[in-house]
């Protein structure tokens, strides 16, 4: 969170084009949303579930409000409601890769089947 704000700070004059911007939100906020899973599950895949996801969700994109609110003090850089989309397009995408993750453990755990 704290290289975002320090991202954030970064006067708009030197910001790269429009379509990069949307992509590094959306790829940075990915990483955000699994880092705010990681606690939630207690660091375990078995306690990644869709309560802890949506929160994790739900957390990352409540940082990128707080993020588009700093921008509004930066020289240069407004606030994006677009920026907030794909801030939590990319958490959600990051969270729901963890839960896909889950799944495929599980299973592949099933196909095991009991220790002889």
């Amino acid at each position: 969170m704290a290289l975002i704000f320090f991202a954030s700070s970064v006067p708009g004059d030197e910001l790269p084009h429009p379509f990069w911007d949307k992509l590094v939100h959306f790829s940075v906020y990915a990483v955000l949303g699994v880092l705010f899973l990681i606690p939630l599950a207690e660091a375990r895949l078995s306690q990644v579930t869709i309560g802890n996801a949506g929160m994790a969700v739900l957390l990352s994109t409540l940082y990128g409000a707080f993020d588009e609110v700093h921008q509004a003090f930066t020289p240069d850089r407004t606030p994006d409601v677009r920026d907030l989309f794909a801030d939590a397009l990319g958490a959600s995408l990051g969270v729901v890769v963890i839960l896909l993750l889950r799944v495929i453990v599980k299973r592949l755990r099933w196909f095991e089947g009991p220790e002889v």
